[in-house]
């Protein structure tokens, strides 16, 4: 659990209580020109359909949030040994964001801390750092990761507004939204999430939205429908699947802290309001890059400590069944032991596997990077991990992605003072023992400031956000094999 940049975060937000104005976001001159080109995008590339080989459009790679990417081949344990920086995307001046990046059509999207979205090309500039191709702008932060679809690219910011901006750009180096929905609160964790022509996204007070995606016709669109959970409830990103929309949440008080799932149909309840259709206590907290990952008949969890409080367990993964059990508080199918600290960011599942981001190791002279567990259970109620991704110091990590066999975890810092950061990659499969070191580690620099940042592994590269206190600048890394 991110203790630090979670208490910035929701110190800062609470600041934005109020509504901000929208001075630094240009209207749309025409909205019933922008309103027709989101119709004619919607029409020419559905939204949340199948998207292009090795692209990463959004959290998670899916909506499902499954953290893989079946069409990028590129990666091998066999080559992973020669990774390294191929270049750099700039998006701004100490701007860090527990926000990645999203990757699709060739183009690389990454919002800042500044209320910047920002594009550039995916194969990189011909330089070795590259500046925008465009951006778009908002009066509040973005702390999430965009969402392509659709011919459109959306984020929700701080300032109590969902944005959907042209993906191919505007013409112009500032681009104003296609349309935006107003909120009614901040948005803080919640990616959007695109499936079957929807987006959904959640806010900083319990507050589930689904908006068509292609947009309403009007330059500001209302929610097909909301949902409730507890206005107490800091909502994370949504992960759509088998019918419904799953999110986990951060509660901050009464109870200092918990976390829960809330289950909601995709389509909406019927009404303008939705209560969940069934919920689940998920053991702690959800981080700040937590949310579902869903299979055809399984939904994973994850949850993280804060203060020691995390209702004195260690079993911070759990799976439910994805449709449900019947009643409207549902208990978990099998939980996984990961450490008195919890598990940070979404897991991943791949295969016959799910994994999950823990600091926690068997190894009392390690520290833990990821751990691996049999994703259908162990035969009892809770299960150990196959085996554990180790490293010798403690920070933010992004969630794990899973690629061809191979498990990205973004980290750092990964040595002592200065803090650095950078990419570790562990075989997939372990290594035949309990503890395992990772096949290659990548360095960004020698000075780094990361929050843990979810990865996009497309295009034959893995993409990683992270500030360089070095340079002052914030920066998205290329990482990729040279030639």
């Amino acid at each position: 659990m991110r203790l630090t940049s979670r208490l910035v975060t929701l110190t800062w937000t609470a600041a934005l209580v109020a509504p901000l104005g929208l001075a630094a976001v240009a209207a749309p001159a025409d909205a019933a020109a922008h309103a027709g080109v989101a119709a004619r995008a919607g029409t020419a590339a559905h939204a949340g359909a199948a998207v292009r080989p090795s692209e990463w459009p959004q959290f998670g790679h899916s909506p499902r949030h499954l953290n893989t990417n079946p069409a990028e081949k590129t990666f091998s344990t066999r080559n992973v040994s020669g990774l390294r920086t191929l270049f750099t995307a700039d998006f701004g001046s100490n701007t860090a964001t527990e926000g990645g990046p999203a990757v699709a059509n060739g183009v690389l999207y990454q919002a800042g801390f500044d209320g910047s979205l920002n594009a550039y090309p995916a194969s990189g500039c011909g330089q070795p750092s590259c500046q925008p191709l465009w951006r778009g702008m908002a009066a509040g932060d973005f702390t999430s990761t965009p969402a392509v679809a659709g011919g459109l690219v959306f984020i929700g910011s701080a300032d109590h507004f969902l944005y959907a901006f042209l993906a191919a750009a505007c013409g112009a180096a500032a681009c104003a939204p296609v349309w935006k929905a107003h909120l009614r609160d901040a948005v803080v964790d919640s990616s959007v999430s695109v499936a079957n022509g929807v987006a959904y996204i959640g806010d900083f007070h319990g507050h589930l939205y689904a908006f068509t995606a292609a947009g309403c016709g009007a330059a500001v669109c209302k929610p097909l429908w909301t949902g409730h959970g507890r206005s107490t409830e800091l909502i994370g990103a949504p992960a759509v699947g088998n019918g419904f929309v799953y999110v986990t949440t951060f509660i901050d008080t009464p109870n200092l802290f918990s976390g829960r799932l809330l289950v909601f149909p995709a389509a909406g309840c019927g009404q303008a309001s939705c209560a969940p259709s069934w919920t689940a206590g998920i053991g702690g907290p959800a981080g700040s890059t937590a949310a579902p990952a869903v299979t055809k008949d399984t939904v994973y969890t994850t949850s993280g400590t804060l203060f020691g409080n995390g209702h004195n367990t260690n079993f911070h993964l759990m799976a439910f069944p994805a449709a449900g059990c019947g009643a409207t508080t549902c208990k978990p199918l099998r939980t996984y032991d990961t450490g008195d600290g919890g598990a940070e960011g979404a897991p991943a599942v791949s295969g016959s596997t799910v994994f999950a981001t823990t600091q926690a190791s068997p190894d009392p002279n390690s520290l833990g990077v990821v751990a691996a567990y049999p994703a259908a259970g162990c035969g009892k109620p809770r299960c150990k991990p196959l085996w554990t991704g180790i490293n010798f110091e403690s920070g933010f990590a992004s969630p794990p992605s899973v690629v061809n066999g191979v498990v990205f975890v973004g980290k750092g810092p990964a040595t002592s003072v200065p803090p650095d950061a950078g990419l570790y990659a562990f075989n997939a499969a372990g290594c035949g023992a309990a503890t395992c070191m990772p096949i290659n580690f990548v360095q960004l620099s020698g000075d780094q400031n990361y929050l843990g940042a979810p990865l996009a592994v497309a295009e034959g590269k893995v993409f990683m956000a992270s500030d360089d206190n070095v340079s002052g600048r914030s920066l998205v890394y290329a990482i990729g094999l040279p030639g």
